[in-house]
C-alpha cells in the first residue's frame, strides 16, 4: 500500500511538472528569446544564447558570456534576437556584471504588444519545483522542470543548485517558480542534473539599471575594469582578514583550508615501492573563475604544497630532482599574449617569522587591457635540510599588487617546521 501511495505521488507531481511546463510555454513564449552575436563579415551567428524581457521598454537579461564577443570587438559583431515567430530584431548593451555573468541588452524597436517577466518577490523554499526556460540552438523554445535546492554551499559567488538540465543555448534564459516568476538565470552545468543558476538578488541588481542610456563601444571595458578591481579587493580582503587552517605535510605544517569557499585535496606516493623518494602533496583551489572572454579567465586562486623526501637518492640527485620540481610551476588561469604580458620574475632568499628559510620566485604579468590587474605566479623551496624539502607554490589570477604582497607575506609566514 505504501508503495502504490509513493507511486501515486510520484505520478502525480510529474504530471503537474507537465502542466505548469506547458502553462509557462503558453503564457511566456513570447517574452523569451534567443540571442545571437553576428559577425558582421560574414553575416552569419557566432554565438547563442537566451534571454527573456524584463519590461515593456524591451530590456533583455541575458548571461555576459553569450555577448563577450561583442564586448571585446563591438566593431566586428552585433547582437540580435530571434523571437518565437522566427523574427529578429538589433539590441544595444546596455549594462553588464562580469562578476555575475549577467548583462541587459534592450531592442532598438519596439512593437505595440511587448511582454515581459514578471520578477520573484524572493526565493522559493528548498525543495519547491521550478522551471528553466530556454531557446538553445534552433529548436525554439523548451521548458526543463527540476528543483531548487538551495544557494551553493561554501561558494564566493552565489548560486542556486539546480537539479536540472540546462542545455546548451540555454544560458540566459529564466528560471522561474510556479507562478511563471523570474527566480534565477541559468548560466552553468556539471552535469548528472546538476546545474547552476545567477539567484534572483544579482538579477534585481543588474534591472535597476534599466533606464540607463546603452553603453558606448568606449565604456565597455571601464566598466568591466572596475568591477574587476572591487571583487579583487573584496575577495582578497576577506582570504586576508581570515585565519588559516593549517595541516601537517611531512616534517612541514602548511596553510590548508584557508577560507570555506577555497577547497583542497591530497595526494602521495606512499604506496609505490619502486619510487627512489617520497612524494606527499596538499592542493587547494578556488573552482570558481571570471570569464572574461573564450581565450581569458581570471579570478582563480590555487595554492599547491609538495612535500619530498629523498630515501635512497643521493643529496646530488636529490638536490638535481628538487630543482626540476620547482621549474615545473605554471599559470593558474588561461590567457593569450593579446591579453597579459610576459611574466617577470625576481628570485630572492627568504627566512619567514618561524624561521624557515626559502629561495623564493615571484612573477608578475599585466593585464593589457585592464591597467593595476595582474596574474601571479609564487614558487618557494625550503633550504634548512639537504635530503627533504617543502616546494610551495601559488598562482592568483586578476590581482592588484597590495593584495597579491599582503597574500605573499601571509602565504609565507603560514609555513614552519613540526
Amino acid at each position: 500500500m505504501r508503495i502504490f501511495i509513493f507511486l501515486l505521488s510520484i505520478i502525480c507531481t510529474f504530471s503537474h511538472s507537465q502542466q505548469t511546463a506547458q502553462s509557462l510555454f503558453g503564457q511566456y513564449q513570447t517574452a523569451l528569446y534567443q540571442i545571437k552575436i553576428i559577425d558582421l563579415e560574414s553575416g552569419n551567428k557566432s554565438s547563442i544564447g537566451s534571454g527573456f524581457q524584463v519590461d515593456k521598454a524591451g530590456n533583455i537579461v541575458t548571461n555576459y558570456h553569450v555577448v563577450s564577443e561583442y564586448i571585446y570587438y563591438p566593431e566586428k559583431f552585433k547582437i540580435v534576437y530571434m523571437d518565437h515567430l522566427g523574427e529578429e530584431g538589433p539590441l544595444k548593451l546596455v549594462d553588464l556584471d562580469v562578476i555575475n555573468d549577467l548583462a541587459l541588452v534592450r531592442k532598438v524597436n519596439l512593437s505595440d504588444a511587448e511582454e515581459a517577466f514578471p520578477i520573484a518577490p524572493e526565493l522559493p523554499s528548498q525543495g519547491s519545483n521550478i522551471y528553466s526556460l530556454g531557446n538553445p540552438h534552433d529548436l525554439g523554445m523548451i521548458v526543463v522542470p527540476g528543483t531548487f535546492n538551495g544557494l551553493k554551499k561554501n561558494s564566493f559567488y552565489q548560486r542556486i543548485h539546480f537539479t536540472g538540465s540546462i542545455n546548451p543555448g540555454m544560458s540566459g534564459g529564466p528560471v522561474v517558480n510556479e507562478l511563471g516568476q523570474v527566480m534565477g538565470v541559468n548560466v552553468a552545468t556539471a552535469g548528472n542534473q546538476i546545474g547552476f543558476l545567477i539567484p534572483l538578488a544579482k538579477v534585481n541588481e543588474l534591472i535597476e539599471n534599466k533606464d540607463a542610456a546603452p553603453l558606448a563601444n568606449d565604456q565597455l571595458k571601464v566598466r568591466i575594469h572596475t568591477q574587476l578591481m572591487v571583487n579583487q579587493q573584496r575577495l582578497f580582503s576577506r582570504l586576508k582578514s581570515q585565519p588559516w587552517k593549517t595541516a601537517n605535510l611531512g616534517q612541514a605544517s602548511v596553510p590548508a583550508q584557508i577560507t570555506e569557499f577555497v577547497s583542497c585535496w591530497g595526494d602521495s606516493n606512499a604506496n609505490d615501492t619502486d619510487v627512489l623518494y617520497l612524494s606527499v602533496e596538499n592542493r587547494c583551489r578556488l573552482d570558481e573563475q571570471i570569464f572574461l572572454h573564450s581565450g581569458l579567465t581570471t579570478g582563480g586562486v590555487e595554492l599547491e604544497f609538495e612535500w619530498l623526501e629523498g630515501k635512497d637518492l643521493s643529496q646530488h640527485r636529490f638536490y638535481s630532482f628538487y630543482t626540476d620540481s620547482i621549474t615545473g610551476a605554471g599559470a593558474g588561469n588561461k590567457a593569450g599574449k593579446i591579453d597579459v604580458t610576459n611574466y617577470r620574475c625576481q628570485e630572492d632568499k627568504v627566512t619567514n617569522i618561524h624561521g624557515v628559510t626559502s629561495k623564493t620566485v615571484f612573477c608578475l604579468r599585466a593585464y593589457k587591457d585592464y591597467q593595476q590587474l595582474y596574474d601571479v605566479l609564487f614558487v618557494a623551496a625550503t633550504l634548512d635540510h639537504q635530503d627533504k624539502g617543502l616546494i610551495s607554490h601559488f598562482t592568483l589570477a586578476g590581482v592588484g599588487r597590495e593584495s597579491a604582497s599582503a597574500f605573499t607575506q601571509k602565504f609565507m609566514d603560514s609555513i614552519e617546521w613540526q
